[in-house]
Protein backbone atom coordinates (compact mmCIF):
# COMPACT_ATOMS: atom_id res chain seq x y z
CA UNK A 1 0.00 0.00 0.00
CA UNK A 2 2.85 2.38 0.90
CA UNK A 3 4.59 1.60 -2.42
CA UNK A 4 1.40 2.40 -4.37
CA UNK A 5 1.06 5.69 -2.52
CA UNK A 6 4.68 6.60 -3.33
CA UNK A 7 4.14 5.81 -7.02
CA UNK A 8 1.02 7.98 -7.11
CA UNK A 9 2.92 10.86 -5.51
CA UNK A 10 5.74 10.49 -8.05
CA UNK A 11 3.26 10.42 -10.94
CA UNK A 12 1.58 13.56 -9.62
CA UNK A 13 4.96 15.30 -9.30
CA UNK A 14 5.94 14.42 -12.88
CA UNK A 15 2.60 15.65 -14.19
CA UNK A 16 3.08 18.94 -12.35
CA UNK A 17 6.58 19.39 -13.83
CA UNK A 18 5.31 18.59 -17.32
CA UNK A 19 2.41 21.03 -17.06
CA UNK A 20 4.79 23.73 -15.80
CA UNK A 21 7.05 23.22 -18.81
CA UNK A 22 4.15 23.27 -21.25
CA UNK A 23 2.28 26.22 -19.79
CA UNK A 24 5.21 28.32 -18.59
CA UNK A 25 7.88 27.42 -21.15
CA UNK A 26 8.98 31.00 -21.79
CA UNK A 27 9.28 31.81 -18.12
CA UNK A 28 11.18 28.59 -17.41
CA UNK A 29 13.72 29.19 -20.18
CA UNK A 30 14.09 32.83 -19.16
CA UNK A 31 14.83 31.88 -15.57
CA UNK A 32 17.67 29.62 -16.71
CA UNK A 33 19.40 32.24 -18.88
CA UNK A 34 23.16 31.89 -18.57
CA UNK A 35 24.97 34.16 -20.98
CA UNK A 36 28.34 33.00 -22.28
CA UNK A 37 30.09 36.23 -21.34
CA UNK A 38 32.16 37.39 -18.38
CA UNK A 39 29.74 40.18 -17.46
CA UNK A 40 26.49 41.65 -18.73
CA UNK A 41 23.66 43.97 -17.84
CA UNK A 42 20.32 45.01 -19.34
CA UNK A 43 18.54 48.21 -18.31
CA UNK A 44 15.58 50.38 -19.20
CA UNK A 45 17.01 53.20 -21.32
CA UNK A 46 15.16 55.97 -19.47
CA UNK A 47 14.97 54.96 -15.82
CA UNK A 48 18.10 52.78 -15.66
CA UNK A 49 16.10 49.95 -14.02
CA UNK A 50 18.28 46.84 -13.99
CA UNK A 51 16.53 43.97 -15.78
CA UNK A 52 19.44 41.50 -15.87
CA UNK A 53 22.88 41.50 -14.31
CA UNK A 54 25.87 39.19 -14.36
CA UNK A 55 29.10 40.41 -12.72
CA UNK A 56 27.95 43.89 -13.73
CA UNK A 57 30.09 45.64 -11.09
CA UNK A 58 33.35 44.00 -12.19
CA UNK A 59 35.72 46.34 -14.03
CA UNK A 60 36.97 44.81 -17.30
CA UNK A 61 38.73 46.02 -20.47
CA UNK A 62 36.26 47.80 -22.76
CA UNK A 63 38.39 48.41 -25.88
CA UNK A 64 36.54 50.57 -28.46
CA UNK A 65 33.46 50.89 -26.27
CA UNK A 66 35.60 53.74 -24.89
CA UNK A 67 34.58 55.76 -27.95
CA UNK A 68 31.13 56.24 -26.40
CA UNK A 69 32.69 58.44 -23.71
CA UNK A 70 34.87 60.27 -26.25
CA UNK A 71 31.82 60.80 -28.46
CA UNK A 72 29.81 62.07 -25.49
CA UNK A 73 32.44 64.79 -25.00
CA UNK A 74 32.46 65.69 -28.71
CA UNK A 75 28.66 66.06 -28.70
CA UNK A 76 28.91 68.09 -25.51
CA UNK A 77 31.37 70.46 -27.21
CA UNK A 78 29.12 70.79 -30.26
CA UNK A 79 26.10 71.59 -28.09
CA UNK A 80 28.15 74.24 -26.27
CA UNK A 81 29.16 75.81 -29.59
CA UNK A 82 32.85 75.07 -29.03
CA UNK A 83 32.97 72.62 -31.94
CA UNK A 84 30.97 72.59 -35.18
CA UNK A 85 29.97 69.79 -37.54
CA UNK A 86 31.51 71.48 -40.60
CA UNK A 87 34.66 72.58 -38.76
CA UNK A 88 37.84 71.34 -40.44
CA UNK A 89 40.21 69.33 -38.24
CA UNK A 90 43.95 69.11 -38.86
CA UNK A 91 45.71 65.77 -38.48
CA UNK A 92 49.02 65.59 -36.63
CA UNK A 93 51.78 63.39 -38.09
CA UNK A 94 51.50 61.05 -35.09
CA UNK A 95 47.74 60.60 -35.58
CA UNK A 96 48.23 60.14 -39.34
CA UNK A 97 50.77 57.39 -38.59
CA UNK A 98 48.35 55.70 -36.16
CA UNK A 99 45.55 55.84 -38.73
CA UNK A 100 47.61 53.78 -41.17
CA UNK A 101 48.40 51.01 -38.68
CA UNK A 102 46.76 47.96 -40.27
CA UNK A 103 46.67 46.17 -36.91
CA UNK A 104 44.11 48.72 -35.72
CA UNK A 105 40.67 49.63 -37.04
CA UNK A 106 41.08 52.86 -38.98
CA UNK A 107 40.39 55.05 -41.94
CA UNK A 108 43.66 56.41 -43.41
CA UNK A 109 44.15 60.07 -42.54
CA UNK A 110 46.65 62.50 -44.08
CA UNK A 111 48.58 65.13 -42.17
CA UNK A 112 48.58 67.22 -45.36
CA UNK A 113 44.86 67.90 -45.33
CA UNK A 114 41.85 68.38 -43.05
CA UNK A 115 38.56 66.55 -42.41
CA UNK A 116 35.25 67.74 -41.02
CA UNK A 117 34.15 66.99 -37.49
CA UNK A 118 31.15 65.13 -38.94
CA UNK A 119 33.37 62.87 -41.09
CA UNK A 120 35.61 61.94 -38.16
CA UNK A 121 32.62 61.45 -35.84
CA UNK A 122 30.96 59.07 -38.31
CA UNK A 123 34.20 57.15 -38.82
CA UNK A 124 34.66 56.75 -35.07
CA UNK A 125 31.15 55.39 -34.46
CA UNK A 126 30.52 53.36 -37.62
CA UNK A 127 33.98 52.01 -38.41
CA UNK A 128 35.49 52.42 -34.93
CA UNK A 129 38.35 54.41 -36.45
CA UNK A 130 40.98 54.99 -33.76
CA UNK A 131 42.78 57.78 -35.61
CA UNK A 132 39.52 59.63 -36.22
CA UNK A 133 38.47 59.79 -32.56
CA UNK A 134 42.03 60.70 -31.51
CA UNK A 135 41.98 63.59 -34.00
CA UNK A 136 38.65 64.75 -32.56
CA UNK A 137 40.14 64.57 -29.06
CA UNK A 138 42.99 66.81 -30.22
CA UNK A 139 40.45 69.24 -31.70
CA UNK A 140 38.71 69.42 -28.31
CA UNK A 141 41.69 69.55 -25.95
CA UNK A 142 44.84 70.11 -28.00
CA UNK A 143 46.69 66.90 -27.08
CA UNK A 144 45.78 63.25 -26.42
CA UNK A 145 46.80 63.49 -22.75
CA UNK A 146 44.69 66.58 -22.13
CA UNK A 147 41.73 64.89 -23.80
CA UNK A 148 42.15 61.79 -21.62
CA UNK A 149 42.20 64.11 -18.61
CA UNK A 150 38.89 65.53 -19.84
CA UNK A 151 37.55 61.99 -20.23
CA UNK A 152 38.46 61.27 -16.62
CA UNK A 153 36.74 64.44 -15.42
CA UNK A 154 33.64 63.63 -17.48
CA UNK A 155 33.60 60.08 -16.12
CA UNK A 156 33.57 61.45 -12.57
CA UNK A 157 30.75 63.85 -13.50
CA UNK A 158 28.73 60.91 -14.85
CA UNK A 159 29.58 58.87 -11.72
CA UNK A 160 31.40 56.18 -13.72
CA UNK A 161 33.33 55.18 -10.62
CA UNK A 162 34.96 52.10 -12.16
CA UNK A 163 36.43 53.96 -15.15
CA UNK A 164 40.19 53.65 -15.73
CA UNK A 165 41.12 55.63 -18.84
CA UNK A 166 44.33 55.67 -20.87
CA UNK A 167 43.36 56.46 -24.49
CA UNK A 168 40.48 58.17 -26.30
CA UNK A 169 39.95 55.19 -28.59
CA UNK A 170 40.37 52.21 -26.29
CA UNK A 171 43.60 50.88 -27.76
CA UNK A 172 46.35 49.90 -25.35
CA UNK A 173 49.00 52.30 -24.12
CA UNK A 174 51.58 50.45 -26.20
CA UNK A 175 49.48 50.63 -29.38
CA UNK A 176 49.16 54.40 -28.89
CA UNK A 177 52.95 54.68 -29.35
CA UNK A 178 54.19 58.25 -28.94
CA UNK A 179 50.62 59.34 -28.08
CA UNK A 180 50.58 57.11 -24.99
CA UNK A 181 52.13 57.43 -21.55
CA UNK A 182 55.85 56.68 -21.18
CA UNK A 183 55.46 55.94 -17.46
CA UNK A 184 52.73 53.31 -17.84
CA UNK A 185 52.94 49.65 -18.95
CA UNK A 186 52.30 49.02 -22.64
CA UNK A 187 49.48 46.57 -21.85
CA UNK A 188 47.57 49.17 -19.84
CA UNK A 189 44.14 49.87 -21.37
CA UNK A 190 40.74 51.35 -20.58
CA UNK A 191 38.54 49.42 -18.16
CA UNK A 192 35.02 49.89 -16.83
CA UNK A 193 32.20 47.83 -15.36
CA UNK A 194 29.18 46.76 -17.41
CA UNK A 195 26.96 48.79 -15.06
CA UNK A 196 28.98 51.96 -15.69
CA UNK A 197 29.02 51.34 -19.44
CA UNK A 198 25.23 51.05 -19.32
CA UNK A 199 25.03 54.28 -17.31
CA UNK A 200 27.19 56.02 -19.92
CA UNK A 201 25.00 54.71 -22.77
CA UNK A 202 21.89 55.88 -20.92
CA UNK A 203 23.33 59.39 -20.55
CA UNK A 204 24.25 59.46 -24.25
CA UNK A 205 20.76 58.49 -25.38
CA UNK A 206 19.10 60.91 -22.99
CA UNK A 207 21.22 63.95 -23.85
CA UNK A 208 22.13 63.21 -27.47
CA UNK A 209 19.53 60.85 -28.99
CA UNK A 210 20.70 61.96 -32.45
CA UNK A 211 23.61 59.55 -32.04
CA UNK A 212 21.26 56.78 -33.23
CA UNK A 213 21.07 58.38 -36.68
CA UNK A 214 24.74 57.47 -37.06
CA UNK A 215 25.03 54.20 -35.13
CA UNK A 216 22.09 52.74 -37.09
CA UNK A 217 23.91 53.10 -40.42
CA UNK A 218 25.33 49.81 -41.61
CA UNK A 219 27.44 51.30 -44.41
CA UNK A 220 28.84 54.71 -45.28
CA UNK A 221 31.64 56.18 -47.37
CA UNK A 222 34.40 58.15 -45.69
CA UNK A 223 35.91 60.97 -47.78
CA UNK A 224 34.35 59.58 -50.97
CA UNK A 225 36.38 60.67 -53.96
CA UNK A 226 39.17 61.93 -51.73
CA UNK A 227 42.62 60.62 -50.88
CA UNK A 228 41.28 58.86 -47.76
CA UNK A 229 38.29 57.24 -49.45
CA UNK A 230 37.12 54.24 -47.43
CA UNK A 231 33.93 52.21 -47.63
CA UNK A 232 32.96 51.76 -43.99
CA UNK A 233 30.91 48.78 -42.84
CA UNK A 234 29.52 48.96 -39.31
CA UNK A 235 30.96 46.33 -36.96
CA UNK A 236 27.50 46.00 -35.40
CA UNK A 237 26.20 42.87 -37.14
CA UNK A 238 22.72 43.24 -35.59
CA UNK A 239 21.83 46.18 -37.83
CA UNK A 240 19.36 45.74 -40.67
CA UNK A 241 21.03 44.10 -43.66
CA UNK A 242 23.78 42.50 -41.56
CA UNK A 243 24.24 38.81 -40.73
CA UNK A 244 22.87 38.91 -37.16
CA UNK A 245 19.83 41.09 -37.88
CA UNK A 246 16.37 39.86 -36.91
CA UNK A 247 13.23 41.84 -37.69
CA UNK A 248 11.84 41.19 -34.21
CA UNK A 249 14.77 43.13 -32.70
CA UNK A 250 15.34 46.37 -34.66
CA UNK A 251 18.70 47.18 -33.06
CA UNK A 252 19.94 50.69 -33.91
CA UNK A 253 23.17 51.00 -31.92
CA UNK A 254 25.42 51.52 -30.13
CA UNK A 255 29.06 50.33 -30.13
CA UNK A 256 31.32 47.31 -30.40
CA UNK A 257 34.72 46.86 -28.80
CA UNK A 258 37.39 44.19 -29.25
CA UNK A 259 40.88 43.57 -27.92
CA UNK A 260 42.97 40.61 -26.79
CA UNK A 261 42.16 41.39 -23.16
CA UNK A 262 38.56 42.49 -23.70
CA UNK A 263 37.37 39.74 -26.01
CA UNK A 264 34.15 40.66 -27.80
CA UNK A 265 32.18 43.52 -26.26
CA UNK A 266 28.92 45.05 -27.46
CA UNK A 267 26.69 47.83 -26.18
CA UNK A 268 23.34 47.32 -27.86
CA UNK A 269 20.06 49.18 -27.80
CA UNK A 270 16.66 48.35 -29.22
CA UNK A 271 13.17 49.83 -29.03
CA UNK A 272 10.36 47.30 -29.13
CA UNK A 273 6.65 47.87 -28.44
CA UNK A 274 7.54 51.47 -27.56
CA UNK A 275 10.03 50.55 -24.83
CA UNK A 276 13.79 50.97 -25.30
CA UNK A 277 16.39 48.92 -23.46
CA UNK A 278 20.18 49.03 -23.35
CA UNK A 279 22.28 45.88 -23.09
CA UNK A 280 25.97 45.41 -22.40
CA UNK A 281 27.84 42.15 -22.92
CA UNK A 282 31.54 41.98 -22.08
CA UNK A 283 34.19 39.43 -22.97
CA UNK A 284 32.19 37.17 -25.25
CA UNK A 285 34.11 34.67 -27.37
CA UNK A 286 36.08 36.43 -30.13
CA UNK A 287 37.91 33.94 -32.33
CA UNK A 288 37.96 36.27 -35.35
CA UNK A 289 36.62 39.61 -36.56
CA UNK A 290 33.57 37.80 -37.94
CA UNK A 291 32.83 35.81 -34.76
CA UNK A 292 29.14 36.60 -33.99
CA UNK A 293 29.23 35.43 -30.35
CA UNK A 294 28.72 38.86 -28.75
CA UNK A 295 25.68 39.45 -30.96
CA UNK A 296 24.28 35.98 -30.34
CA UNK A 297 24.52 36.56 -26.60
CA UNK A 298 23.01 40.05 -26.97
CA UNK A 299 20.07 38.63 -28.93
CA UNK A 300 19.51 36.03 -26.21
CA UNK A 301 19.57 38.75 -23.57
CA UNK A 302 17.22 41.09 -25.44
CA UNK A 303 14.72 38.33 -26.17
CA UNK A 304 14.89 37.21 -22.52
CA UNK A 305 14.08 40.70 -21.27
CA UNK A 306 11.04 41.15 -23.50
CA UNK A 307 9.83 37.61 -22.71
CA UNK A 308 10.37 37.84 -18.95
CA UNK A 309 9.00 41.29 -18.15
CA UNK A 310 5.84 43.30 -18.66
CA UNK A 311 6.50 47.05 -18.98
CA UNK A 312 3.91 49.16 -17.15
CA UNK A 313 3.55 52.88 -17.70
CA UNK A 314 2.93 54.96 -14.59
CA UNK A 315 1.07 58.25 -15.15
CA UNK A 316 -1.67 60.33 -13.55
CA UNK A 317 -4.31 57.89 -14.80
CA UNK A 318 -2.62 54.64 -13.78
CA UNK A 319 -0.67 55.61 -10.67
CA UNK A 320 -1.89 57.90 -7.90
CA UNK A 321 -0.60 58.46 -4.38
CA UNK A 322 -3.60 59.32 -2.24
CA UNK A 323 -2.05 59.58 1.20
CA UNK A 324 0.28 62.58 0.90
CA UNK A 325 -0.01 64.45 4.20
CA UNK A 326 -0.91 68.16 4.16
CA UNK A 327 -0.89 69.21 7.87
CA UNK A 328 -2.08 72.76 7.21
CA UNK A 329 -4.24 72.04 4.18
CA UNK A 330 -7.99 72.45 3.85
CA UNK A 331 -7.90 68.70 3.36
CA UNK A 332 -5.28 66.87 5.44
CA UNK A 333 -4.24 64.66 2.51
CA UNK A 334 -3.91 65.12 -1.23
CA UNK A 335 -3.36 63.04 -4.34
CA UNK A 336 -0.12 63.03 -6.29
CA UNK A 337 1.43 61.18 -9.20
CA UNK A 338 4.70 60.88 -11.09
CA UNK A 339 5.81 64.13 -12.71
CA UNK A 340 6.09 62.49 -16.12
CA UNK A 341 5.00 59.13 -17.57
CA UNK A 342 7.50 56.47 -16.52
CA UNK A 343 7.92 52.81 -17.38
CA UNK A 344 8.48 50.23 -14.67
CA UNK A 345 9.19 46.65 -15.71
CA UNK A 346 7.31 43.97 -13.75
CA UNK A 347 8.29 40.32 -13.94
CA UNK A 348 5.77 37.97 -15.48
CA UNK A 349 3.20 37.04 -12.85
CA UNK A 350 3.57 40.31 -10.96
CA UNK A 351 0.92 43.02 -11.01
CA UNK A 352 1.00 46.73 -10.31
CA UNK A 353 -0.38 45.87 -6.87
CA UNK A 354 3.13 44.57 -6.10
CA UNK A 355 4.40 48.16 -6.20
CA UNK A 356 4.69 49.99 -2.90
CA UNK A 357 5.64 53.64 -2.52
CA UNK A 358 7.14 56.05 -0.02
CA UNK A 359 7.08 59.79 -0.70
CA UNK A 360 9.88 62.12 0.37
CA UNK A 361 8.96 65.83 0.28
CA UNK A 362 11.76 68.23 -0.61
CA UNK A 363 12.72 70.87 1.96
CA UNK A 364 11.29 73.78 -0.02
CA UNK A 365 7.84 72.20 -0.12
CA UNK A 366 7.77 70.72 3.39
CA UNK A 367 5.74 72.04 6.32
CA UNK A 368 5.32 70.37 9.71
CA UNK A 369 6.40 67.01 8.29
CA UNK A 370 4.05 67.15 5.31
CA UNK A 371 3.35 69.07 2.11
CA UNK A 372 3.17 72.84 2.41
CA UNK A 373 -0.17 74.53 1.71
CA UNK A 374 -1.08 76.18 -0.55
CA UNK A 375 0.57 74.40 -3.49
CA UNK A 376 -0.51 74.71 -7.11
CA UNK A 377 -1.57 71.73 -9.21
CA UNK A 378 1.31 70.27 -11.24
CA UNK A 379 3.99 71.29 -8.74
CA UNK A 380 6.87 68.84 -8.43
CA UNK A 381 7.42 68.66 -4.69
CA UNK A 382 9.55 65.59 -3.99
CA UNK A 383 10.27 62.02 -4.99
CA UNK A 384 8.58 58.67 -4.61
CA UNK A 385 10.72 55.65 -3.77
CA UNK A 386 9.24 52.48 -5.25
CA UNK A 387 9.62 48.89 -4.10
CA UNK A 388 8.46 45.82 -5.97
CA UNK A 389 7.23 42.79 -4.03
CA UNK A 390 8.92 44.23 -0.96
CA UNK A 391 12.30 44.73 -2.65
CA UNK A 392 13.98 47.88 -3.88
CA UNK A 393 14.10 48.31 -7.65
CA UNK A 394 17.77 48.36 -8.67
CA UNK A 395 19.04 50.90 -11.20
CA UNK A 396 22.42 51.91 -12.62
CA UNK A 397 21.76 55.49 -11.49
CA UNK A 398 23.88 57.11 -8.81
CA UNK A 399 21.34 56.34 -6.07
CA UNK A 400 21.25 52.70 -7.14
CA UNK A 401 17.49 52.36 -6.59
CA UNK A 402 14.46 53.66 -8.45
CA UNK A 403 13.00 56.96 -7.25
CA UNK A 404 10.85 59.25 -9.36
CA UNK A 405 9.85 62.92 -9.12
CA UNK A 406 6.24 63.42 -8.02
CA UNK A 407 3.78 66.26 -8.55
CA UNK A 408 0.44 67.42 -7.21
CA UNK A 409 -2.52 66.71 -9.48
CA UNK A 410 -4.87 69.28 -7.93
CA UNK A 411 -4.57 72.61 -6.19
CA UNK A 412 -3.75 72.18 -2.49
CA UNK A 413 -5.62 74.82 -0.51
CA UNK A 414 -4.58 76.13 2.89
CA UNK A 415 -6.93 75.73 5.85
CA UNK A 416 -8.26 78.88 7.52
CA UNK A 417 -6.63 80.37 10.61
CA UNK A 418 -9.10 78.80 13.07
CA UNK A 419 -8.60 75.25 11.68
CA UNK A 420 -4.81 75.61 11.64
CA UNK A 421 -4.79 76.92 15.23
CA UNK A 422 -7.03 74.08 16.38
CA UNK A 423 -4.76 71.48 14.73
CA UNK A 424 -1.70 73.01 16.38
CA UNK A 425 -3.47 72.90 19.71
CA UNK A 426 -4.39 69.22 19.25
CA UNK A 427 -0.80 68.45 18.25
CA UNK A 428 0.33 69.52 21.74
CA UNK A 429 -1.48 66.51 23.18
Amino acid sequence: MQRIKQRLQMALFLCTVLMTMLVGGITASAASLDLQVHSAVAIDAKTGQVLYAKNDQKSLPIASVSKLLSTYIVLQQIKAGKLHWTQRVSISPAVAKMSRNKELTNVPLSAKRTYTVRELYQAALIYSANGAITALGNAVSGTPHRFVAKMRTTARHLHLTSAHLITASGITNGQAGSLGYANLPKKNENTMSAADVARLAKALLKEYPQILATTSQSKLWFDKGGSSQTKMTNWDLMLKGESQYTSSLPVDGLKTGTSDAAGGNFVGTVKKHGHRIITVVMHARDKSSSDPSRFVQTRRLMNWVYASYQPVTLNTQTFQLSNVSVPMGKSKTTNASVSRPTTVWLKNGQSQKSLASKVTISAGHRERGGLKAPTKSGTTFGRVHLTLAGKQIATVNQAGVLSLPVKTIANVQRANWFVRTWREFLALF
